[in-house]
C-alpha cells in the first residue's frame, strides 16, 4: 500500500498569502510607501540579520530581548525592529546629511506566543526623522502615520498620545524608585494585556507598597480631556512642566494636518522599549467597542544613536503594523492577478499569433496573460472569467487571416472585431 504524503503544516506564528492576498499586501504598502514619499521621506534597506552585539546593545530591554530569535552557533540573530537598524546604519554613515529623513518597510520576527493580530513574522513600515529635536519633527512623524492609514481606508483611529518624561515624573510622584522605574514602566505597558489588577501585582512584586501603587494606576487612569490632563500633570509633577508645554506644542502642530482621528493624552501610555525617551504614542481601532491591539506606534528616541555612534543625535519614529492593519483595510473584489486581459488561443495553429497579440500588449505597458495549455476555448475563458480579467482577447485563423483579434469584455459578455491598435486603446481605457 502506497504510504500517504504527510501534511506540511505552517510554521505557527507566521502566515502565506495566496495570490488575492498578496496582491492586497502590495496595494497597501505601496499607498504607505507613497504617503512617505509624498512627506519627502527616503528609502534604505538593511539586512534582516543583525550581529547579537548591535541586537543586545542597551536599547530594546529586558523584556524585549526574551523575544529575539538568535541563530545556534552564530553571532546574528533576526531582527527585532527597523530602529535599531536604522541606528546601526546611521553610525557607520557619517557624511549623511541632517535631517536624516528615512522610511524602510520590511519585515520583522518576535518570539511571541501567537494570537489574533499578533505573530512572529510581522511586515512593518517605519518612518523617521534623525537630527531634529524640534516639535515639529514630532508632529510630521505623527501625522505621516495617520495619513498613512488614510490611505488605506482606516480613518477611525485614535492617536494615544503621552511622553516617557510624564511617566518618569508620575513615578517619581509616586515614590517608585529611580532604579525601578524601567521595570515598573514595563508593567505599566502590560495594562490592556492584563489590566490594572495584573499591573498593580508586578509593581508590588518590584516592592513598590500597596497605597503608592494604588494611587498611580489612579492617576495615569482618570479620564478627562487633553488640556485637563496636561494641566493636572504639571500641577503635580513640576518637573514635567516643560515637556507639557513642548506636547501643547505638537498638538498645536498636528491641528495643520487636518487629520480624521481623535488624538488622546493617555497618560498610562509606556511603551515600553528602553530607548524611548520622550513623546511615545499608539494609533488604536475598536471592534465592537473593544479595542483591538496596536496598529501603529512610535515616539522619541533621543539617545539611542549615541548607543552606536560617538556622538548623540535626536531621532523620532514611527512604525506601522502591515501585518495588522491588513486584516482591518477591505480592498473592493480582490483579484488574484494583475493581468487585464487574457490572450486566448482556438487551437495551436494560432499560439504563434496569440504570443504576437500578447506580447504587443505588454510592450504597450498592459498587464496581459496569456493561455498555455492544450485546453478548449470554453476551458479557457472559464479561467480568465475566475481570474477576474477584464477582456479577453480571442485569435483563431479568422482572426489571424485579418489581422485583427476578438475581444470579449468580460463582464458584460460583448465581443468586438478589432485591430491590435483599437484591442490596446480599448484595453488602457
Amino acid at each position: 500500500m502506497k504510504a500517504e504524503a504527510m501534511p506540511i503544516e505552517l510554521l505557527r506564528g507566521t502566515r502565506d498569502y495566496d495570490p488575492e492576498g498578496a496582491i492586497k499586501l502590495r496595494e497597501i504598502t505601496s499607498k504607505i510607501e507613497e504617503v512617505f514619499k509624498r512627506f519627502g521621506f527616503y528609502p534604505i534597506e538593511t539586512p534582516s540579520l543583525e550581529s547579537t552585539e548591535t541586537l543586545n546593545a542597551k536599547a530594546y530591554g529586558q523584556e524585549a530581548r526574551k523575544e529575539m530569535y538568535t541563530i545556534d552557533g552564530s553571532e546574528a540573530g533576526l531582527i527585532y525592529d527597523l530602529t535599531v537598524p536604522l541606528a546601526r546604519y546611521f553610525s557607520s554613515n557619517r557624511s549623511i546629511s541632517l535631517p536624516f529623513k528615512r522610511y524602510q518597510i520590511g519585515r520583522v520576527w518576535r518570539r511571541e506566543e501567537p494570537q489574533k493580530m499578533r505573530s512572529r513574522e510581522l511586515i512593518q513600515a517605519d518612518a523617521d526623522i534623525v537630527g531634529s529635536a524640534e516639535p515639529a519633527s514630532d508632529a510630521e512623524v505623527i501625522a505621516s502615520t495617520a495619513i498613512s492609514l488614510e490611505s488605506v481606508g482606516l480613518t477611525g483611529y485614535t492617536i494615544l498620545l503621552s511622553s516617557r518624561v510624564f511617566l518618569s515624573e508620575v513615578l517619581s510622584l509616586f515614590k517608585v524608585p529611580q532604579e525601578k522605574q524601567s521595570q515598573a514602566i514595563t508593567a505599566i505597558d502590560k495594562l490592556e494585556k492584563i489590566t490594572a489588577g495584573g499591573v498593580r501585582e508586578q509593581l508590588l512584586a518590584l516592592g513598590i507598597d500597596s497605597q503608592s501603587a494604588d494611587s498611580l494606576l489612579n492617576f495615569i487612569a482618570e479620564e478627562g480631556g487633553n488640556s485637563e490632563k496636561l494641566h493636572k500633570l504639571a500641577t503635580n509633577c513640576p518637573g514635567a512642566k516643560a515637556e507639557v508645554d513642548r506636547m501643547l506644542m505638537v498638538l498645536g502642530l498636528l491641528s495643520n494636518y487636518h487629520l480624521n482621528g481623535e488624538v488622546k493624552i493617555d497618560l498610562s501610555l509606556a511603551r515600553g522599549l528602553d530607548y524611548y525617551t520622550g513623546a511615545v504614542w499608539e494609533f488604536v481601532e475598536f471592534e465592537d467597542g473593544r479595542r483591538l491591539p496596536t496598529i501603529a506606534s512610535g515616539g522619541r528616541y533621543d539617545r539611542l544613536i549615541g548607543i552606536y555612534a560617538k556622538t548623540q543625535q535626536p531621532a523620532v519614529g514611527s512604525s506601522i503594523g502591515i501585518s495588522r492593519i491588513y486584516d482591518l483595510v477591505q480592498i473592493p473584489d480582490p483579484r488574484p492577478t494583475y493581468a487585464a486581459v487574457y490572450v486566448a488561443n482556438i487551437g495551436p495553429e494560432n499560439l504563434d499569433y496569440a504570443m504576437t497579440i500578447a506580447n504587443f500588449m505588454r510592450a504597450a505597458g498592459i498587464y496581459t496573460d496569456l493561455n498555455l495549455t492544450a485546453r478548449s476555448i470554453s476551458k479557457q475563458l472559464e479561467y480568465a472569467n475566475s481570474m477576474k480579467v477584464r477582456y479577453a482577447v480571442i485569435v483563431g485563423t479568422q482572426e489571424r487571416a485579418a489581422n485583427k483579434v476578438r475581444m470579449r469584455d468580460m463582464s458584460s459578455r460583448s465581443e468586438e472585431l478589432l485591430s491590435l491598435d483599437e484591442a490596446i486603446s480599448k484595453a488602457k481605457g
